[in-house]
């Protein structure tokens, strides 16, 4: 793409970051609806700019972000791997939010339910603590629509404990 093209997409990119403006990024047949991670590359060539973008998008349903459409076993479930690994990064990204005092996003709340929810569709991952993980998922869940931090915190206290005891027993 020309120097300028390369421009005018940089710029559309900040109006969309810093007001949501979709309509500019509509012209270079983009969609950045849900993308929670972006890497540009730039190189010039002559009067020519190569551009490369990665993007990661919080896909709904599939939790935290990084779902991918190759990454599935062969019933079109994700691979556990990759379930945890989207877990992972909600989890930590709640307990931040809780250690300063704030709920975390109701959406992030839904993403990471939905997730430990496929999670324990995989058997032989501990299925002997499903059971109360489920539970205390739901309990979770219950605290962040009630708005209660305290008791978000201890229901987090409760999971991070939780998965502890099944990451010493299965990993």
């Amino acid at each position: 793409m020309s120097s300028k093209n390369a421009a005018d997409f940089l710029r559309a990119l900040a109006q969309e970051i810093e007001h949501g403006n979709m309509d500019e990024l509509k012209e270079f047949d983009l969609a950045f609806d849900d993308f929670k991670k972006m890497k540009l590359e730039l190189k010039r060539e002559g009067d020519q700019v190569h551009m490369k973008a990665k993007v990661k998008t919080v896909v709904a349903g599939t939790g935290c972000g990084e779902g991918s459409c190759e990454e599935t076993e062969p019933d079109c479930k994700p691979k556990y791997k990759t379930v945890k690994k989207r877990m992972d990064k909600c989890f930590k990204s709640m307990g931040d939010a809780l250690k300063q005092g704030i709920m975390p996003e109701k959406g992030e709340i839904d993403l990471f339910i939905a997730d430990s929810e496929l999670m324990v569709a995989y058997p032989g991952h501990g299925d002997e603590h499903y059971d109360q993980y489920a539970k205390l998922c739901v309990q979770l869940n219950v605290t962040c629509e009630n708005s209660d931090l305290v008791a978000m915190q201890e229901k987090y206290a409760e999971l991070k404990a939780m998965k502890k005891l099944c990451h010493d027993q299965h990993k």
